[in-house]
């Protein structure tokens, strides 16, 4: 269990240890609530702190990016019912004396131990953005001949020729991908193993042939291609 720039003495002495619930949710149960999520994050919570202290350690810790951005805090707060059993509720920390009240919580609580905190995170106007792009990046359908031969109807006619081959691998080529991209996704399509059999990681892609379908291959879906490596 590690620590980002947080593993000395007097680090440790001078914290408590907690648990981040990245994007969790908030569970009912018979003591009240418990956070989820799919990997809590370890975190030392410094014994004096306040609130952009936390959010800054919270914020180092997970590692975001500055196309992200801590939104929420909430705390699993300790309490004792009226039949004196510790139970849990949600507490939102917007501030020092919230985070002053989970501090002090958290040592009157001594036997509960660790400190549980769910944030959301949310994404900046740029992070959206870039998501959306990612998301909806168009991509053609293509077929891999590798060590392939075409079939010409006649001698040098380019024209109604196929691609013949062992093995075709469908894959997806992204649009506005260059040729060296290009190169780089075969290389990772094309079958390996030794030569003539399979592409070897040492090898390297040096000529492509590309058959430009005829226009009744044309219809409303993505276009195909055929790639000769």
């Amino acid at each position: 269990m590690t620590f980002l720039g947080e593993t000395s003495s007097k680090t440790i002495v001078n914290s408590t240890l907690g648990f981040i619930f990245p994007n969790g949710s908030i569970v009912h149960n018979d003591s009240g609530v418990y956070f989820q999520t799919s990997t809590p994050v370890p975190i030392r919570v410094p014994n004096t702190c306040d609130f952009q202290t936390l959010k800054t350690r919270i914020h180092n810790t997970l590692q975001l990016t500055d196309k992200q951005y801590l939104d929420e805090i909430y705390y699993r707060q300790p309490f004792t019912d009226t039949s004196n059993q510790i139970c849990f509720q949600c507490m939102q920390l917007k501030n020092d004396d919230d985070v002053n009240t989970m501090l002090m919580c958290n040592h009157q609580f001594l036997c509960v131990g660790l400190i549980e905190l769910l944030c959301t995170i949310g994404r900046t106007p740029d992070g959206i953005l870039n998501l959306l792009l990612a998301i909806m990046t168009p991509t053609h359908d293509a077929l891999l001949y590798y060590n392939g031969r075409w079939n010409m109807p006649r001698q040098h006619e380019f024209v109604n020729y196929l691609f013949t081959g062992k093995n075709p691998k469908k894959f997806d080529i992204p649009s506005g991908c260059t040729m060296d991209g290009l190169k780089h996704l075969i290389k990772q399509v094309a079958p390996h193993g030794i030569p003539p059999y399979g592409i070897h990681e040492t090898q390297t892609v040096k000529r492509l042939f590309f058959r430009r379908p005829s226009h009744h291959e044309y219809s409303d879906k993505i276009i195909k291609f055929e790639l000769l490596n």
